[in-house]
C-alpha cells in the first residue's frame, strides 16, 4: 500500500468535503473466489509454466500495493517485486516450491515495490536484490523522507475516511454508496497494514545495480531486466522472458488509470519506453497494478496519452506559458473519457493522477536547463 503522490496524500488530509474524492470503480466482490482473494488480498494466476502472478484484488482506491511476479525455474526461483504483502506472498510461494529464492527484481523505488526486499531477505538469506542503479541514492535520502511523511499521515488519513463512513457520508459530504464504502473500508485496511509493515522496517539497497540491461540465464530460462527508459521513474526496470513473451512492467503500465508523479515521473521520455517496451511485442503484461492484460491495447492508449500531453505542453512552452498558463491549455477531454468514460470516480482518478501531475512533470522536462 502506498498513496502515490504525496501530494495527494497533502490534499486527502485537507480535502474540502465539496470537493471531488473517490476511489476507482471496483467489479465484483461477492463471488466465493473474490471473497477468498480479499482474505490475503491478492490471487495466484499461472501465466506460463514455471511463471505466476501474484495479482492484487483490492477493488482500487486511493491506496494500493503492488503486484508480483515469482520465475520458478530448474532449481531456482526469481521474483519480480517486494510489495508490502511479502510475508503473504512468500507463504503463496511456498505452496507452489520449495526451491529457494536467488534473485528479487525491484522495478523501481516506491515502498510498495521495495519494501518487502527485508521479509524476503529473511526468508531467503541467500537472495540478490537487483535494481536500477538510482535505488542506492534514492531510498536512503529521498525515499527515506517519503516513507516519513507516510507514516505520519495514513492514519489520520484513515481516520478521516472512517469518520465519513460511520455518518454514512462520502468525502464530498454526499449519501455514500456502495462503491464507494468498499474503496474507503479498503484504503483503511491497505492503511492499517501499512502501519503494521512498514515503521521500523529496514532498507535493503540493492546488490547489483542495473544502468541498461542485465541477463540472468537459470537453467533453460532466459530473464532480461531491462532498463528501456525513464517514465513512471527514472528508475524503471522491465523484467521480459523472451521465451514465454511476458513482460513484468512495474509501474510504467498502471492499470485503469496511469499513476504519474509530478515530481518523479517523466512524461517527456514515457512515449518512447512504452514504444520500446512495445516493440518487444509481449503476449502478456503484468502491469504494477491492474489485471493482467493479455494483449498491448492498453499500453498503447498510455502512450498515446503521454504523447499527447508532451505534444502540448511543448506547444505551450514554445509560447511562452507558465505552467498554469499551460495546465489550462492542455485539453485532455478526449483521454479522460477514453480512460474514465462516465465514470466519475474515474474522471477523478484520472485529474488526479493525471491531469494535473502530468502536465507539471512535462512541463519541468521542457523547461529544465541542460
Amino acid at each position: 500500500m502506498i498513496i502515490k503522490s504525496l501530494r495527494l496524500l497533502a490534499l486527502i488530509l485537507a480535502v474540502n468535503l465539496a470537493t471531488d474524492a473517490a476511489a476507482v470503480a471496483a467489479g465484483p466482490a461477492d463471488s466465493p473466489a473474490a471473497k477468498a482473494a480479499a482474505t490475503i488480498g491478492f490471487s495466484v494466476e499461472k501465466l506460463a509454466d514455471g511463471v505466476f502472478a501474484a495479482v492484487r484484488t483490492d477493488p482500487p482506491g486511493l491506496m494500493v500495493d503492488a503486484n508480483s511476479l515469482f520465475i520458478v525455474n530448474d532449481r531456482d526461483v526469481v521474483v519480480v517485486d517486494a510489495p508490502e504483502a511479502s510475508a503473504e506472498l512468500i507463504t503463496a510461494l511456498r505452496k507452489i516450491t520449495d526451491k529457494p529464492v536467488s534473485f528479487l527484481i525491484n522495478t523501481h523505488w516506491h515502498d510498495d515495490h521495495v519494501i518487502g526486499n527485508a521479509v524476503w531477505r529473511k526468508a531467503y538469506p541467500e537472495v540478490r536484490f537487483i535494481a536500477q542503479a538510482s535505488l542506492r541514492e534514492y531510498l536512503p535520502n529521498t525515499g527515506l523522507n517519503n516513507r516519513r511523511q507516510m507514516i505520519e499521515g495514513a492514519p489520520e488519513f484513515a481516520a478521516q475516511m472512517q469518520a465519513q463512513m460511520d455518518k454514512g457520508r462520502n468525502l464530498r459530504d454526499e449519501p455514500i454508496s456502495e462503491e464507494e464504502r468498499v474503496s474507503y473500508a479498503s484504503d483503511i485496511r491497505l492503511a492499517k497494514h501499512y502501519m503494521e509493515v512498514v515503521p521500523g522496517t529496514e532498507t535493503v539497497l540493492p546488490d547489483i545495480d542495473v544502468d541498461e540491461d542485465l541477463i540472468l540465464v537459470r537453467g533453460k530460462r532466459r530473464i532480461e531486466v531491462r532498463h528501456l527508459g525513464s517514465g513512471h521513474t527514472r528508475a524503471d526496470l522491465v523484467v521480459w522472458l523472451p521465451s514465454e513473451r511476458i513482460a513484468a512492467t512495474g509501474d510504467l503500465v498502471v492499470w485503469p488509470v496511469p499513476l504519474v508523479g509530478s515530481d518523479q515521473s517523466h512524461v517527456r521520455d514515457w512515449p518512447g519506453t512504452l514504444d520500446a517496451l512495445l516493440a518487444l511485442e509481449p503476449a502478456v503484461l503484468l502491469p504494477g497494478h491492474g489485471p493482467v492484460l493479455h494483449d498491448t491495447e492498453y499500453a498503447r492508449q498510455e502512450r498515446d496519452l503521454f504523447t499527447s500531453i508532451d505534444t502540448q505542453v511543448a506547444a505551450a512552452v514554445a509560447r511562452g506559458d507558465s505552467l498554469e498558463a499551460a495546465r489550462k491549455a492542455v485539453d485532455l477531454s478526449a483521454f479522460r473519457l477514453q480512460f474514465a468514460g462516465e465514470s466519475k470516480v474515474r474522471q477523478f482518478a484520472f485529474g488526479m493522477y493525471v491531469t494535473g501531475p502530468a502536465v507539471e512533470s512535462a512541463y519541468r522536462d521542457a523547461t529544465a536547463r541542460p
